[in-house]
């Protein structure tokens, strides 16, 4: 008699495509090929959380909450940017604007960032564990 076969979750990532990806960007990384190594790497992160959000059971609200946490999310940029400028003494009075202006091309993509993540990786409010 053989041992039941444990079920996959259905939520659970694809383990191989992840390997491979890693093995990828381990062999980038050793023959210092840098856009390969980011793309594995950009893929490494992107797999995981697309396939989460795909598999993702959806209740009402969680649109609204995943905008909402990718709105926080896009001001990131502008204030690590604002935080560049806080060791020159002149700015520590005034704000420097040219710091602030850095990080605003990035603001779309961690906004975008940001809704993803919520979406991957937080549990829906309804399906938490509940106390006796």
């Amino acid at each position: 008699m053989s041992a039941p076969e444990e079920e996959q979750d259905e939520h659970a990532p694809l383990w191989p495509p992840l390997l491979l990806t890693l093995g990828v960007l381990v062999l980038a990384i050793e023959v210092r090929h840098q856009k390969l190594a980011l793309a594995a790497l950009a893929t490494f992160v992107l797999l995981p959380t697309v396939w989460r959000v795909l598999k993702r059971r959806w209740v009402r609200g969680d649109v609204i909450r995943g905008l909402g946490m990718g709105f926080i999310a896009s001001h990131v940029p502008l204030l690590l940017g604002a935080c560049t400028t806080l060791n020159r003494p002149e700015c520590r009075v005034h704000l420097c604007m040219e710091g602030v202006l850095a990080g605003a091309p990035y603001v779309p993509w961690a906004g975008v960032l940001g809704t993803l993540l919520y979406w991957a990786w937080t549990r829906s409010p309804g399906t938490g564990h509940h106390s006796p």
